[in-house]
């Protein structure tokens, strides 16, 4: 267990912030970015910018942009009104989640930084002040990682970090993958190194983990193990439970998408991850295909999506956003027969309630994803739908309880009331009784 200090220290970035807020711009094409909705405001940071793909570990691509679009109004996909801020630390292959007592925090953690690379990278932005900047917190990670995963778990502004690779071994894809899972309390700032157990998963990373309503993180795909071309099965699929704090396995039956790395996912209310896209272990063959796993059946069950509409590329290493019932996908590095692989510039957005690629984004069940000010509650999927019955006996329950307790509280009123009258009676009897006896003895 690592053990922080109650108190952030605040240490001043030695980063340039240069402000540019025209919403004309459009971002530049990058891939390596991270993402995450935060009260309705789609929050894109840092990747590698240009057309052309470069190796993981050049960070002379390597973006500070804070991008922002506002997702209660409806937009052209092709033309969305972006507002890009140029803030903070010029990271790729890092993890965007969301902390603070209000979840008014965008937490950044781990990634590729060219030197001087931070000593500790998690980095906190205060979306509720004025003019926000990224700052350092005073937390110590045992280990430099990135190409990890992030989760927030929104009741009670608790982080999840889980696998990656080391930063500092350029080489570590082959031969050594992180099994750490880190759990960061945004509000008390502290940092614990969750123990490994039996059945915690093999170290991996360009993986998917995604936190749904019951509480439980599930860890899908990626790469795993010291040989070339090591993916993780698509029907291995690794839970772990945020409130009981247990690793379990279950195994996945029904269609299966193929194996794959630097894929997205996102999780909806009703208890289903849908992933998109990534590369096999070679980078050879991209996909476009869009998958669901069903967690709220008895086997988790993946099903294959036939979308339609104007369907994206392929691509790897992109960011999938829900938002609402609409999924978001932004950037990544895409194939082309002619020109090799090239990065994106462009977002589509799939309506995942028809499964269309849409050209226009409208705000549909924003509620669904609302972020901001915790509720302190989790409500598991598959209790979250058709409990009708359940609810109006609370509410007939609530009901009767509540006219019990008026009328104990009216029957106890009137006792008391009856009572003191009574007192009032005996006290001015014996008033009269002394004043009868003082004037006998007068007399």
């Amino acid at each position: 267990m690592i053990f922080i200090n109650h108190l952030i220290l605040i240490i001043s970035l030695p980063f340039v912030i240069i402000r540019g807020t025209n919403a004309a711009d459009s971002p530049e094409a990058r891939w390596g970015h991270a993402a995450v909705l935060l009260d309705n405001i789609l929050y894109i940071s840092g990747g590698k910018l240009g057309e052309d793909k470069n190796n993981f570990n050049d960070t002379k691509q390597n973006s500070n942009q804070l991008i922002t679009l506002d997702m209660t109004k409806s937009f052209s996909v092709s033309d969305p009104t972006w507002t890009i801020l140029s803030v903070g630390p010029s990271v790729a292959e890092h993890t965007l989640s969301i902390g603070g007592p209000q979840n008014e925090l965008l937490v950044l953690c781990g990634g590729n930084y060219p030197d001087p690379v931070p000593e500790n990278p998690i980095f906190y932005y205060n979306t509720l002040e004025q003019s926000p900047n990224w700052v350092n917190v005073n937390i110590t990670l045992p280990i430099k990682l990135r190409e990890h995963t992030a989760v927030t778990r929104l009741s009670d502004s608790m982080n999840y970090f889980y696998g990656g690779i080391d930063t500092d071994d350029p080489n570590v894809s082959v031969r050594v993958q992180l099994q750490d899972l880190l759990q960061l309390d945004t509000r008390q700032n502290i940092l614990d190194d969750l123990k490994v157990d039996p059945k915690t998963p093999p170290g991996r990373f360009h993986h998917t983990a995604t936190i749904l309503p019951d509480g439980k993180m599930y860890v899908i795909g990626g790469y795993s193990g010291d040989n070339t071309g090591t993916l993780v099965d698509m029907s291995q699929i690794f839970v772990f439970d945020t409130l009981n704090s247990m690793w379990n396995i279950q195994v996945a039956i029904g269609t299966l998408p193929l194996a794959r790395r630097d894929h997205v996912a996102v999780g909806t209310q009703d208890g289903k991850v849908i992933i998109h896209g990534g590369a096999n272990a070679n980078y050879d063959v991209l996909y476009n295909d869009t998958a669901i796993l069903d967690t709220t059946k008895l086997q988790f069950t993946w099903s294959l999506i036939n979308t339609s509409g104007k369907i994206p590329p392929s691509r790897y290493s992109h960011t999938a956003t829900l938002v609402g019932t609409n999924m978001l996908i932004a950037f990544g590095v895409i194939n082309s027969k002619e020109n090799g692989d090239f990065v994106d510039d462009n977002i589509y957005v799939l309506d995942t309630n028809t499964y269309e690629w849409k050209e226009n984004y409208t705000p549909k069940n924003l509620d669904f994803t609302m972020t901001s000010k915790s509720t302190g509650m989790i409500i598991e999927p598959h209790k979250a739908v058709s409990h009708a019955p359940m609810k109006i006996g609370i509410i007939v329950g609530l009901v009767i309880g509540i006219i019990i307790f008026l009328l104990l509280t009216v029957g106890s009123l009137l006792l008391f009331f009856r009572k003191r009258k009574q007192v009032a009676i005996k006290s001015t009897s014996y008033e009269i009784y002394k004043e009868q006896s003082s004037n006998q003895i007068r007399k």
